[in-house]
């Protein structure tokens, strides 16, 4: 067999395993779709028959300790459910109140300042030892390497 035709195989058989996986998702995707259908429909069985249960231990038609427990658990909730509602609606219905205009703040009272101490002088300055740019003449510390108005380099 040629290398041709090994390539052909592998590409058949690719696309044959594609074309099955592709099959494969679409029907478990249908039939997941179909077992949540019927949940579904369990679930609203369930709730129409709890509702009934309930409604028939409420008129004392059926009596079930049971039934009374599960009754008296809905009927609390209810409540809660209620008061949670009215507590909703309050905070819905709030608004914001904006704040009176504040009155003009009263003149600031001034004192006159302390008395001050009179200023301390600040100690001499050290001698600065200067040296002149033999291009410019311009006066620079002695430690200076170039002169700051011409650039010229100093010794």
């Amino acid at each position: 067999m040629g290398f041709l035709d090994q390539l052909g195989k592998q590409i058949t058989q690719g696309v044959d395993r594609a074309k099955f996986e592709a099959e494969k998702f679409q029907a478990t995707t249908r039939l997941q779709g179909e077992v949540n259908e019927f949940r579904h429909q369990l679930d609203v069985k369930l709730g129409e028959l709890g509702q009934r249960a309930y409604e028939l231990q409420r008129a004392g038609q059926i009596s079930s300790a049971t039934l009374a427990e599960l009754a008296h658990a809905v009927d609390q909730l209810r409540a809660s459910l209620l008061s949670k509602e009215e507590e909703l609606k309050t905070s819905q219905a709030e608004v914001f109140v904006e704040p009176p205009p504040a009155a003009s703040p009263p003149p600031p009272v001034y004192s006159a300042p302390p008395a001050a101490s009179p200023p301390v002088p600040p100690p001499p300055a050290a001698p600065v030892s200067l040296k002149v740019c033999s291009v410019c003449n311009f006066q620079m510390p002695a430690v200076a390497m170039f002169c700051p108005n011409c650039g010229t380099r100093v010794a």
